[in-house]
């Protein structure tokens, strides 16, 4: 390589140069700057998204604090909806319909049996119920169901005082 450098006139040796220095500049930019530039879009794309999300949270937490101050001031039930239905459609939406195998009204509420139910999924739909809907279990057996983690439930429910 050197026998070939110095074979070359002073011309051609700054013509060489030139070109090495410009393919030296060329693989710096291609494997340092042109990778962060790339990152630093992608970095600019990422926080307006992320400052567009933060403005729709403030912009809801308004309501989330209005809901969070009173929880049961907007009930899941409709005012007047009768506990059979509420328990009938809730048990449903906490996915324990398969499981329902009966549900008939009582005087003042109702009475469920459940086969193969959830154990987790009946807990906290009884949380629900009370919670969320202002019913009461009254009464509750629950036996080993059929596998691990299931159970067979008969449950008595009421709507409090003044409601049925």
């Amino acid at each position: 390589m050197r026998a070939w450098w110095e074979g070359l006139a002073t011309r051609e040796r700054r013509i060489v140069a030139a070109a090495g220095s410009v393919l030296l500049l060329a693989i710096l930019f291609l494997l340092v700057l042109e990778p962060a530039l790339d990152r630093r879009a992608d970095l600019r794309s990422q926080l307006q998204q992320l400052v567009n999300e933060h403005a729709w949270m403030e912009a809801q937490a308004p309501a989330v604090r209005a809901r969070a101050a009173a929880p049961n001031a907007t009930p899941a039930a409709r005012p007047g909806s009768s506990p059979l239905g509420v328990v009938d459609v809730s048990a449903r939406a906490a996915g324990l319909g398969p499981a329902l195998r009966r549900v008939r009204p009582l005087e003042t509420g109702v009475e469920a049996e459940l086969e193969g139910a959830s154990y987790t999924a009946l807990l906290r739909w009884l949380g629900t119920l009370e919670s969320r809907h202002g019913l009461r279990v009254e009464s509750l057996s629950i036996d080993r169901g059929p596998e691990p983690g299931r159970v067979n439930a008969q449950l008595r429910i009421e709507a409090p005082t003044g409601r049925s």
